[in-house]
């Protein structure tokens, strides 16, 4: 009885098959991960941008304080300018109690209102983060226009060289048109630190200093080595740029750019924080 000799295509097509699924699975390249605006980012280096806040901080309180007498991002000395206003002091500022009592308003609303992001998601998403910068930004590039316009002399020049320039400037900082930048920035500092706290920082609050030093120097590891105590490190920086942030800002009032330079500088760090985040490396995810 005879059999059928084989066939060479017989074997060699499911050998064939088989080295061909191993080839296309040797040479199948990983998937890249994925980065998209939905992406949430990742916390690494986030403290960063909250840093430079830090110094946005201290470049708007002082041309907000030089020019009407309040602060537009730390608020505990307004409450206490609030509350001098019911005994009617300072007399020669009969309306500070008023602007002490809008920067606080309106700080607490833009916190809420910028909290009210949580309803579209995770506000660590990338998008969100843009667009809550971008809004804090056109804030203050609205404050620094009207600045720079004349349209609110208080804030539109800071160099007095005579006592009738003085003068001048006590009235401009008691008229009601200077609530409107003050109003403005305000509303966006009270976004700024709820930011801070979103991505979890509480070190770098970027607007509160009184508890900033109170945690700084009753770390038990206040003279721990740089590398191994992060959280002083980070609330050394933010105290430090905050000053600096001051410091510039009164220099740059003191320039012929004047308090205009400030804000405009202030909005530009803030334009470049939101831009930053649409870049910002994606959270990795866990396996």
């Amino acid at each position: 009885m005879s059999t059928r000799p084989p066939v060479k295509g017989d074997v060699a097509a499911p050998a064939q098959q088989a080295n061909g699924t191993d080839v296309e699975k040797s040479t199948s390249a990983p998937s890249p991960p994925s980065s998209s605006l939905s992406d949430d980012i990742d916390l690494g280096y986030a403290y960063i941008p909250l840093l430079l806040y830090c110094l946005v901080s201290g470049l708007s309180d002082s041309v907000a304080f030089n020019a009407a007498g309040v602060f537009v991002s730390m608020q505990t000395g307004n409450t206490i300018f609030l509350a001098l206003g019911a005994s009617h002091l300072p007399a020669a500022q009969p309306r500070l109690w008023l602007k002490a009592l809008v920067s606080i308003a309106c700080f607490q609303a833009g916190a809420f209102s910028f909290s009210q992001f949580r309803h579209l998601g995770s506000q660590k998403r990338k998008l969100i983060l843009f667009v809550t910068g971008l809004l804090q930004t056109i804030l203050v590039v609205v404050a620094a226009a009207l600045a720079q316009s004349h349209v609110v002399p208080a804030f539109a020049d800071s160099k007095l060289s005579t006592v009738e320039e003085s003068a001048a400037r006590t009235v401009a900082a008691n008229d009601f048109i200077v609530l409107c930048p003050i109003a403005l920035l305000a509303f966006g500092f009270g976004g700024q630190i709820y930011t801070s706290r979103v991505l979890g920082y509480g070190e770098v609050p970027t607007n509160v200093l009184t508890s900033l030093y109170c945690d700084l120097f009753s770390d038990p590891k206040l003279f721990a080595p740089i590398r191994t105590n992060a959280k002083r490190n980070r609330r050394v920086a933010a105290a430090v740029l905050t000053l600096v942030g001051g410091i510039v800002g009164g220099w740059l009032q003191r320039s012929r750019g004047g308090m205009p330079a400030a804000l405009w500088i202030a909005a530009a760090v803030k334009l470049g924080i939101a831009l930053s985040w649409l870049v910002w490396p994606s959270k990795k995810e866990t396996k």
